[in-house]
């Protein structure tokens, strides 16, 4: 069997910094700025000492966008 254990998969948070949020779905900071220039993820300043924090809801539904149907401008897997 390829891959993590489940048990060992992070617990991600509901709310991430900029490099945790890159982490977390994996694409390039090109990929990312274009999500946040076109409004699909928002950076607000909400965390300990101003950081800016994106929801995981949020990085969610973008990469359900990027990796959907090819009708709908997403990667057909």
């Amino acid at each position: 069997m390829m891959g993590l254990a489940l048990e060992k998969l992070p617990d991600w948070p509901a709310g991430m910094t900029h490099d945790l949020a890159l982490s977390y779905t994996g694409v390039s900071g090109d990929q990312m700025k274009e999500w946040e220039r076109t409004g699909r993820v928002r950076f607000r300043a909400r965390g300990p000492r101003g950081q800016r924090i994106a929801w995981k809801t949020d990085l969610d539904a973008a990469l359900a966008d990027l990796f959907g149907s090819e009708g709908k401008g997403g990667i057909e897997l």
